[in-house]
């Protein structure tokens, strides 16, 4: 196999897959539908986009495919930024005002061909910014909201951005320095694809995810209400000890007060300020230096002490004591029971 075989094979396979796997996201049942029909339309009028570059390196300019190729390529670019505001917002649709967006389409006014492809990689790169801001907005809303996404998740979108980031960047040095052949363009979009579809299937499980986002952060819990939630859980962690229990989860927690998993979440994370797990090891370390003091327990065993203030294992009612009191189980029993 000669060099131009080898890279038409290179070329060819990627475009073609990317080709494939956009009208896959067409029709795709999985994550955020609008969102991946916007992604499938990206890659589809891409793959097109680079087809034409592979005929014109292998068969020369032919200005009906190339106008189709370049036609569909600044099509496709406001369709990133899209795919971001869809994913990022259910109420997200297409409406008349987005027509602006068809203004990549000026970079056909153009008459040389070196320009209207810098020109249309210059498109690339805003849109790809404006998909970033997306991005940024959408970071501060998990941090705001007190719930961490799995990492791969925001990883996603973040590496799909440095993806296209790198490859409109080397795209551009080369249409202006010329360090690489013009049939490279196609052969970087097929390693890229294959690059994408590899972090594409460490996403699948965000639409998940995000719902729980969804549900959590516009759950609706009025402020009576949530007081009422507050006094129902105080009272029966106190008075049942349930935090006595050492298998004791949130999750657990919501089914033993009949109150919906996401608004204990939020009550705990948002109005007390704290989570579940510190929440929790306060009534156990409050328990645990009642038992320390009474003489009652002078012979029991730290370790003891621990289980039976609901801990799982020492090591963690250690630190646990240590972080809330700043001394140490003995050096706690010493003192309490010395006065």
């Amino acid at each position: 196999m000669d060099t131009n075989s080898f890279l038409y094979l290179l070329a060819g396979l990627g475009t073609i897959n990317g080709f494939v796997f956009g009208l896959y996201l067409l029709f795709a049942k999985i994550g955020k539908r609008k969102a991946n029909v916007f992604l499938g339309i990206f890659l589809i009028l891409v793959s097109i986009r680079f087809l034409r570059s592979i005929h014109f390196f292998f068969a020369g300019p032919e200005t009906v495919i190339f106008y189709i190729g370049h036609t569909a390529f600044l099509l496709a670019i406001p369709f990133l930024y899209f795919y971001f505001k869809a994913s990022f917002s259910d109420d997200f649709s297409l409406n008349l005002k987005h027509a602006i967006h068809l203004l990549p389409l000026t970079a056909l006014l153009i008459n040389s061909f070196n320009y209207k492809n810098l020109i249309s990689f210059v498109f690339l790169l805003i849109y790809t910014l404006l998909s970033h801001r997306e991005l940024i907005n959408f970071s501060n809303q998990l941090k705001s909201s007190h719930i961490k996404l799995r990492v791969h998740n925001y990883f996603w979108y973040r590496n799909l951005l440095y993806i296209i980031y790198i490859n409109t960047l080397i795209y551009i040095f080369n249409l202006v320095f010329r360090f690489v052949p013009y049939i490279f363009g196609a052969v970087a979009y097929s390693f890229i694809f294959y690059l994408m579809l590899f972090y594409w299937n460490r996403y699948q499980q965000y639409y998940k995810q995000r719902k729980i986002l969804k549900k959590y952060t516009s759950s609706g819990l009025a402020e009576d209400e949530a007081e009422k939630y507050k006094t129902l859980l105080f009272e029966k962690i106190s008075n049942d000890k349930l935090y006595t229990d050492p298998t004791l989860t949130l999750k657990k927690l919501a089914e033993l007060l009949s109150i919906p998993y996401y608004q204990l979440s939020q009550i705990i994370n948002q109005k007390m300020e704290k989570n579940f797990t510190d929440f929790i090891n306060e009534y156990r370390i409050e328990e645990a230096k009642g038992l320390l003091a009474n003489p009652a327990y002078r012979d029991e065993k730290i370790e003891g002490i621990a289980y039976d203030s609901g801990f799982n294992t020492p090591s963690s009612f250690y630190a646990a004591f240590k972080k809330f009191t700043g001394s140490t189980p003995t050096q706690y029993r010493k003192k309490a029971i010395s006065n």
